[in-house]
């Protein structure tokens, strides 16, 4: 089923997201929603607080990588790169964000297994965005004060 994504200002947005126990039928009932939601909005990644559940599972869909999962967690960080990115959230709005451009990570997958692999490029991105939300933190947070500050006045007219 596709979900309605949360926009810019929603307080799941900016909340700490639960971790995640196991995976059972109610978990992967949700991550089920996340990728129609995601397809449907032609997303890379997303994650349950963007459709409202403040839950910290997510879905990567990029670099031809494909990862439904909870608990996403970054154990090693390579030279930063800075690439355009946006969000469902904030839709219309894009900007260039410096992230690792290779990252070693560890998550719980689908099946209950703890997963630690290396994610590059795209993928890399779209895993550090979806674990952002988790803590309540948008891509605009990665921005100069001064440059997230013009775009929050935007945003709020």
């Amino acid at each position: 089923m596709i979900r309605e994504i949360r926009r810019y200002g929603d307080p799941v947005l900016f909340q700490q997201a639960e971790t995640v126990e196991k995976i059972g039928e109610e978990e992967l009932g949700i991550l089920t929603d996340m990728w129609d939601t995601m397809i449907q909005n032609r997303c890379v990644g997303l994650s349950a607080p963007q459709i409202g559940v403040s839950k910290r599972l997510f879905i990567v869909n990029a670099g031809g990588v494909v990862i439904k999962g909870a608990n996403p967690e970054v154990l090693k960080e390579g030279t930063l790169v800075e690439e355009m990115e946006g969000s469902p959230c904030i839709p219309g709005i894009q900007r260039p964000i410096r992230r690792p451009g290779k990252i070693t990570c560890r998550y719980l997958d689908i099946s209950g297994e703890t997963v630690e692999t290396e994610l590059k490029g795209v993928a890399a991105r779209a895993f550090l965005h979806e674990k952002d939300h988790h803590d309540g933190i948008l891509f605009l947070d990665h921005l100069k004060l001064i440059q997230k500050r013009m775009i929050q006045k935007s945003l709020e007219k």
